[in-house]
């Protein structure tokens, strides 16, 4: 993950030896990965002692590593659409659920970071989940096209192996992934992914052009299904819950969360059709639920030791930047929820390495405290790449960060959460007065977070100090010394909203 510009959500870039990419002769390769459901801290070097990642600890090890980076909607479509796009989702409206359940247009998708990368001469490869739709005309429902194979934008890149939909972690009858020839053999969609990865990298080093492989992970999304070399790790292990899956940290939740919100359903087992491998709120669940993800994860962390191998071999990886994030967090039994879409730090913050063979050869590691927003990764993509990002990008690139030229790029970084599960709107039902929903938006500044559940009749409010309450569970919205705090974190919201949210 190091060497070539890859992003993972996991992400890796790939830069040359000059300080100034946009100066650059040599243009780097970029590799992007990019996890599924992967928690900012559900690996070794964020000091989680049960995961097994050596390739990504030895990746954070020589890099950048962000930890105040935020996704801007956790969860997949949205946030994928907007790390893409380089905008919130209240601006491209590529969600799942009302008011912003559209596809995104061939002509919003020509300003995305691989359309200008392919314009701007280098060679582009995309591998696995894409997990959004793009179609001809205006915006229309999606109405889950982001699972036809036609809403794929396989035009905009010179090698496609993604799929739409979720896609399957094992072959299908026929040998097949996803649509793909196995070719190797490969038994899991991780160790599949792999050998793709390395296939796209011998055909990039023959075109003689720069390359963009950005590699999106199914892992570790549901179902929880890993290769068994690796879930065999984990067999003698006792995981430990997560320190805050207490029935307290369920109780300091709103209403709407611990009624409406499928997170708590599927903790307790209450959702129906029952999931039963979700019910972690039973002991027995949880070890084989955690363990499965766990391994998951180090699935993915070998493709990643593949992969940095293949660039070290092929002579690339003196060149090439490698990001590493994900696309939304996860719960993982934290304050007595599964899943993901609230704007809690579980869900909410993100992983984020980057490591550029630049600046950081011979250098010791840093750990990054900076504001920074998933919109911001296309834009640094393409300094990296040395172009301008287009007028429609909403965030900056932080690569002023990453060579630490500057201490802040954002004051405060915004996100919402539209998904309520289809639920009925408040327009729809018979008393809206009483109406909840966890439909939500948040800002953050480095010293606080603001959450707004704006559809609660009447309208819910959490203010926390991230800087002494980390794990966000004193609310001082009715604190007589923070109502300064209150109005300025409120003003700050209303004013992302007025700027970026077109669909209300």
């Amino acid at each position: 993950m190091k060497y070539t510009l890859i992003i993972l959500t996991c992400l890796f870039l790939g830069l040359n030896a000059c300080s100034d990419p946009g100066k650059t002769e040599e243009k780097p390769n970029i590799v992007f990965l990019l996890c599924d459901d992967l928690r900012w801290d559900a690996m070794g070097h964020m000091g989680n002692e049960f995961t097994i990642t050596p390739n990504i600890d030895e990746l954070a090890h020589e890099s950048v590593r962000f930890q105040n980076a935020y996704h801007v909607s956790p969860v997949c479509m949205p946030s994928r659409a907007s790390i893409m796009l380089g905008q919130y989702l209240g601006t491209h409206g590529s969600g799942f659920d009302r008011p912003s359940n559209y596809t995104v247009t061939n002509k919003e998708y020509n300003s995305s970071y691989p359309a200008v990368l392919k314009s701007g001469g280098y060679y582009t490869g995309f591998i696995g989940k894409f997990g959004f739709a793009v179609g001809e005309g205006g915006k229309i429902d999606n109405h889950k096209l982001e699972n036809k194979e036609e809403y794929m934008p396989k035009a905009y890149f010179d090698r496609w192996y993604g799929f739409p939909g979720q896609g399957s972690y094992r072959p299908r009858k026929d040998g097949t992934f996803n649509g793909y020839e196995n070719s190797w053999d490969a038994e899991h969609l991780n160790e599949f992914m792999g050998y793709q990865a390395i296939d796209f990298i011998r055909e990039a080093k023959k075109s003689d052009k720069p390359f963009c492989l950005s590699v999106s992970f199914k892992a570790p999304h549901a179902p929880f299904d890993p290769e068994k070399k690796f879930r065999e790790l984990y067999d003698d292990m006792q995981v430990e819950r997560m320190n805050n899956d207490l029935p307290e940290y369920f109780e300091n939740l709103p209403r709407a969360v611990r009624e409406k919100s499928r997170n708590a359903k599927w903790y307790f087992g209450r959702h129906k059709p029952p999931r039963e491998d979700w019910h972690i709120e039973l002991d027995e669940v949880y070890q084989e639920f955690i363990k499965n993800y766990y391994a998951l994860i180090t699935g993915v962390d070998d493709v990643v030791g593949r992969i940095r191998e293949e660039l070290e071999d092929a002579g690339l990886a003196e060149n090439t930047v490698v990001i590493f994030t994900s696309d939304n967090g996860f719960f993982c039994g934290s304050r007595q929820l599964m899943g993901k879409v609230l704007l809690y730090d579980e869900s909410t913050r993100a992983p984020m390495i980057i490591y550029d063979p630049r600046t950081m050869k011979g250098k010791e590691s840093r750990i990054e405290n900076g504001l920074i927003s998933h919109v911001d990764i296309a834009p640094t993509i393409l300094e990296i790449a040395g172009m301008e990002k287009p007028a429609t990008m909403q965030g900056e690139s932080f690569l002023p960060l990453v060579m630490d030229d500057a201490e802040e790029i954002h004051e405060a970084v915004y996100g919402e959460n539209n998904f309520n599960n289809w639920l009925p709107l408040s327009t729809e039902v018979d008393d809206p007065d009483s109406y909840i929903s966890i439909r939500s938006k948040f800002v953050r500044t480095r010293e606080y977070k603001f959450i707004r559940y704006h559809e609660c009749k009447p309208v819910v409010e959490e203010l926390w100090n991230m800087t002494e309450d980390p794990m966000e569970t004193k609310n001082l919205v009715n604190d007589p010394d923070h109502q300064d705090v209150l109005l300025e974190m409120r003003e700050k919201l209303d004013s992302f909203e007025k700027t970026y949210v077109h669909f209300k």
